[in-house]
């Protein structure tokens, strides 16, 4: 038969009270609490662990095994190494060159100063062509030679154009045989200023031979005496005496 307890239940020690009830608010709270300490833990855990990796892997990277000596002298060495200057390299030496053959039917014109823009064109009547040459007699192979200046008689200075395309040197017998217009050489157009005391000059030659316009056939000039003059449009200077393969008197 079962054991019967006074002032209470079967089975339960006496002097003993029942187990409180709890509610079921207690319990979920219990229970959120102990779970929030316990993810608490494992951050910090986790936050702990990073750190160290993180340190040990940025120690790694600044000193790699086997190479932080190598690389301090390395660094040093670019240090101390001075910066070299590039050495100078010997400049080549002027190359000397044979002087061109100068043609003798090529012109060469000159003048006092480049025409600038301010100066006004020459009025008409006051531009004077003067032609000369070295020497009156030219043996045969002799390179006749003749300058050309233009003097403005105006009192202020004007632009007048010398090149080739507009001043000519004519040769002449009974007719013209040679004129340099016909097979022009050099500068086609020289603008340049005149004054009083700065003519423009144009220097040309003559190859002893006839001409014809657009360089055409050319013939040898015969012996003899010929009037040579230059020709701007209207504008003509006086005419001067040459002689070809004969004796004369001397040059003007």
């Amino acid at each position: 038969m079962d054991q019967q307890h006074p002032r209470g239940k079967p089975g339960r020690p006496p002097g003993t009270r029942p187990p409180a009830a709890v509610s079921a608010a207690t319990y979920w709270r219990r229970r959120v609490t102990v779970l929030a300490i316990g993810i608490g833990l494992l951050s910090a855990i986790g936050w702990t662990v990073s750190g160290v990796l993180t340190a040990s892997s940025s120690a790694g990277q600044a000193n790699p095994p086997n190479a932080g000596g190598s690389t301090q002298a390395h660094t040093h060495k670019h240090r101390a190494a001075p910066a070299q200057s590039p050495s100078p390299r010997p400049s080549p030496a002027p190359s000397r060159r044979a002087p061109a053959r100068r043609d003798p039917a090529r012109h060469q014109s000159t003048s006092g100063a480049t025409a600038p823009g301010t100066a006004a064109a020459c009025v008409p009547g006051t531009v004077t062509l003067r032609l000369s040459s070295p020497q009156y007699w030219y043996q045969t192979g002799k390179t006749p030679r003749f300058i050309v200046r233009a003097v403005t008689t105006g009192s202020q200075p004007c632009r007048f154009n010398i090149g080739t395309r507009f001043v000519a040197v004519v040769v002449a017998a009974d007719r013209p045989i040679w004129s340099s217009a016909d097979c022009p050489q050099g500068r086609a157009s020289h603008p340049s200023v005149l004054t009083a005391s700065s003519p423009a000059v144009l220097r040309v030659s003559w190859n002893e031979k006839t001409s014809s316009p657009g360089c055409g056939a050319e013939q040898a000039a015969r012996p003899g005496e010929y009037q040579v003059a230059a020709v701007d449009g209207r504008l003509h200077s006086k005419a001067v005496n040459i002689v070809l393969g004969t004796r004369g008197a001397s040059g003007p």
